[in-house]
């Protein structure tokens, strides 16, 4: 990599003191670990973390990366597992939402994003603190619904997880192993298709890349402990770190609302 692209005061542009860029780390840490042990939750942590220092575009485009990263690497461990008509249902309808989601973050004024960002977090957070479980039908109609706002939700801010985990995580059928796996692939198919749309529209550039290339190492770690807590987790107490995850991700949402 040239120094050219590299440099001392795009570095120093991009973290202008120490606390800050520690502030960050930890949280991409926290982020990946969550992600790796429930499959979804990594931009429910990042996002509005990022959202503070960043511009929304910059923001969901660094999500994207990280969160991309960690889904080819756990490819191997979730491809067996996976129920590829079940993603493929979902993903497909995803597709059309991610143009409205790349409108709509040019569109909105970043604060209001930040906002949105916070409501979205803290909403589902507490929809799953106090037991709330999605209890219509499920069918194409349904899917479809699900899969465009989960675009168009990922492309904003590249939170797309909650329309899902409110639609699925209720589904008896769906074992958390299965669950997790299916999180997995289909934001690995998401993230790839918006970065491809981001890449189309020219929204990708030099501060994105090297935000991302300073956290990738840390995120990469946070996914190998994540993957082990998971495991430990399936023999032990599963319910108690999922109710730590609830309460801190609400945390998070009211304090990028508070801000």
């Amino acid at each position: 990599m040239s120094l050219s692209f590299w440099s001392a005061d795009l570095w120093h542009q991009l973290f202008p003191s120490v606390w800050m860029l520690c502030l960050l780390c930890i949280g991409v840490l926290i982020a990946g670990t969550i992600r790796s042990f429930t499959g979804f939750g990594g931009g429910l942590v990042l996002a509005p973390l990022l959202s503070v220092f960043m511009t929304p575009s910059d923001m969901v485009v660094v999500v994207l990366l990280l969160n991309f990263l960690t889904s080819v690497q756990s490819l191997p461990s979730t491809w067996k597992t996976t129920d590829w008509r079940m993603v493929i249902s979902l993903s497909i309808p995803a597709l059309f939402g991610v143009p409205l989601g790349v409108w709509l973050i040019e569109w909105l004024d970043p604060n209001l994003i930040r906002r949105l960002i916070g409501v979205i977090v803290a909403g589902l957070a507490c929809l799953m603190l106090i037991g709330w479980k999605y209890s219509g039908r499920r069918g194409r109609a349904q899917d479809c619904v699900v899969g465009v706002t989960s675009g168009a939700l990922t492309a904003i801010a590249g939170v797309g997880g909650p329309p899902l985990v409110l639609y699925l995580l209720s589904a008896k059928d769906i074992s958390p192993v299965a669950l997790r796996s299916f999180f997995m692939m289909f934001f690995c198919f998401a993230q790839l298709s918006t970065m491809a749309f981001f890449l189309y529209q020219g929204l990708i550039n030099k501060a994105q890349l090297i935000y991302s290339l300073t956290f990738a190492p840390v995120y990469l770690v946070s996914t190998v402990l994540g993957t082990y807590l998971f495991k430990k987790a399936v023999r032990g107490s599963v319910d108690l770190i999922k109710r730590f995850t609830l309460w801190f991700l609400l945390i998070v949402g009211l304090a990028t609302l508070a801000f």
